[in-house]
């Protein structure tokens, strides 16, 4: 009797804390959400919300996309100055800035379901001109793959190549397990990512993130305010949980079966800025990182029989951005 009534007061005790918690976690998702007021509006996909903002008038609509941990906010300077031209709009992904989560686990191709479906739902119309940065590049090759008729130019900032999977990735470009882990990544990623629906239901990783502060997010001229704004809708508890890492190897079958962009205006700027955050590098890792900066634009851009690259000296600015745009927009309208 003692032994049943104990388990079953342990089960009571699971269930209080599960419950405890999961409203601890709804409590806080929200609070992510609501703790800046809302730039853009929520729009329903079915089910869930993402949240979109629009600036400008004119077509065809610049749309731009996000990577990592990041917030469609870190566009918020550059769609300004593209707004003087044409309509230009940002989005936070699933579980990023305004934006509900989604299904887990995170692909390229469910950034780019929600995106077509969240441009349908707000009305904007095809074609688009898409831009990113980093992995955002492959949300873009991926969403051209699956809607060819739908993009009417590209503009691709600092990309990645996923072509090569051998292609060695110096270590300030490396993520936390990879930086942390070594070649014990995988699996590290692996046991975080089974474990991750249920310690984030539960309220488990908000809890431990009271103890550290969110990381700096990448962006384009944003005063100090509002970097620190996008700093906290980038890296919170809730975008924890959002991740696209525990999947990226699917994602890098459904870039390459994606196909080429055909004769789409492409555009892919690299920035020939120090990157490796090193003093310990020999001139072997140099010449490495050299020739990886030099081969990926070129591999990217003859992805488009329309393709170039374009070399931006030192830090990436958003007025060479903003030309880029401006150029693609010029050659698409000049080729109807």
């Amino acid at each position: 009797m003692i032994p049943g009534r104990r388990l079953k007061q342990v089960a009571a005790v699971v269930v209080i804390l599960g419950l405890a918690g999961s409203v601890f976690e709804q409590i806080g998702r929200y609070r992510d959400r609501s703790r800046f007021k809302q730039i853009g509006k929520s729009v329903s996909i079915g089910g869930r919300t993402l949240n979109l903002s629009c600036l400008g008038q004119g077509s065809p609509t610049v749309v731009f996309d996000t990577y990592g941990h990041q917030s469609g906010y870190s566009w918020v300077a550059v769609q300004s100055a593209v707004a003087k031209y044409t309509r230009a709009c940002w989005f936070d992904r699933a579980g990023y800035g305004w934006s509900e989560l989604g299904p887990s686990p995170r692909t390229f191709q469910s950034v780019v379901s929600d995106l077509h479906a969240l441009l349908r739902e707000a009305g904007i119309p095809s074609p688009i001109v898409l831009v990113g940065a980093g992995d955002a590049a492959s949300h873009i090759r991926v969403y051209s793959g699956s809607y060819p008729t739908e993009v009417g130019g590209i503009v691709m900032l600092d990309a990645n190549d996923v072509d090569d999977p051998t292609l060695e990735i110096p270590d300030s470009e490396k993520g936390g397990f990879q930086r942390h882990f070594g070649t014990w990544a995988p699996g590290a990623r692996r046991a975080a990512c089974w474990a991750g629906p249920f310690l984030g239901g539960a309220g488990i990783l908000r809890l431990a993130s009271f103890f550290g502060k969110p990381r700096k997010t990448n962006s384009f001229g944003l005063t100090p305010e509002q970097q620190a704004e996008l700093d906290h809708l980038s890296d919170n508890a809730t975008t924890q949980q959002a991740t696209e890492l525990c999947a990226r190897e699917e994602s890098m079958r459904q870039v390459r079966a994606a196909g080429g962009l055909r004769s789409v205006p492409l555009v892919v700027i690299v920035s020939n800025t120090d990157r490796s955050g090193s003093t310990s590098q020999d001139l072997n890792e140099v010449a490495e990182e050299k020739n990886r900066v030099d081969k990926v634009p070129n591999v990217l851009a003859g992805l488009s029989t329309n393709g170039r690259v374009v070399l931006i000296e030192g830090d990436l600015k958003s007025e060479a951005i903003v030309r880029s745009i401006l150029d693609v927009l010029r050659t698409d309208k000049g080729s109807k």
